[in-house]
């Protein structure tokens, strides 16, 4: 992961007097010149142990960002893209923009770890370790997960990654139950981008958006699509293709999870 380097510390100097003890504010200035003196002999064990000793004194812009960046290279520690993260995010906090910056690019790195031997509830589960993790403040943890699930799958969406962004759109469309990912995620399954062309898929998704917020586009949407199957099939295969999403509601498909709410509601449809 390239970031923006280290962070340059201002040196201040105070003389002490023997008998005046050392504040916190002296204890970590000097652990802060300890550390950028090791940065400068490439001595990266020493920085980490350094920069630490100060944030257990007290939170610091520097220090933060600083192991920040050693645990985001692995630089003096094994590569630990969810430890960067976390101090990246105490430094943002802190008013560094740059490391919020840096933050989400960890959460893309750690989030991507094994990605291709990942199933969507893995994705969701690792979201959910990140954000418990890098965002303890966080008032809704759910909204978060469903945030950052959608901030990937919408990265790898503009650069025309269609399978990887299915596959976090899932994520964030099942197990966050988010309007919006369960937009995108149907109309994936409607263009057979990244997905199999199935138009069932696509109509329980699009459906399920309209209950979670994305009721816009999303109605517009899924009656063009209601209206579009009757149109182009005789009613008994109209009935027959219901009939399918149902059971697909009512067992769960590779496609469509087990949904005992959706499977009522298209059985009543067509009673």
């Amino acid at each position: 992961m390239e970031d923006a380097g280290m962070h340059e510390h201002p040196h201040h100097h105070h003389e002490h007097h023997h008998d005046e003890p050392m504040t916190q504010e002296d204890a970590v200035q000097a652990l802060l010149m300890l550390g950028q003196a090791a940065l400068d002999a490439n001595d990266h064990d020493a920085a980490i142990e350094a920069y630490a000793s100060a944030l257990k004194i007290e939170p610091n812009e520097t220090a933060a960002f600083n192991l920040g960046s050693l645990y985001a290279r692995g630089l003096g520690v094994r590569r630990n893209y969810l430890e960067a993260a976390k101090h990246f995010h105490q430094a943002e906090l802190l008013g560094n923009e740059m490391a919020g910056k840096l933050c989400g690019k960890c959460m893309y790195d750690y989030i991507h770890q094994g990605f291709d031997g990942r199933k969507p509830s893995d994705v969701y589960a690792a979201m959910a370790v990140f954000v418990t993790m890098v965002y303890p403040e966080a008032e809704n943890s759910g909204q978060e997960i469903a945030t950052g699930l959608f901030a990937i799958a919408s990265t790898h969406f503009s650069r025309e990654e269609y399978a990887e962004a299915a596959k976090v759109f899932r994520a964030g469309a099942e197990f966050a139950n988010d309007g919006l990912a369960q937009y995108y995620l149907g109309s994936l399954y409607n263009a057979g981008a990244g997905l199999e062309q199935n138009d069932l898929a696509a109509l329980y998704w699009i459906d399920r958006a309209v209950d979670n917020g994305a009721a816009g586009i999303a109605t517009q949407d899924r009656d063009a699509m209601l209206e579009a199957l009757r149109q182009e099939r005789s009613d008994q295969e109209f009935y027959e293709m219901v009939a399918t999403l149902v059971e697909w509601c009512e067992n769960g498909s590779p496609d469509v999870p087990l949904d005992h709410d959706k499977a009522a509601y298209w059985r009543e449809l067509v009673s």
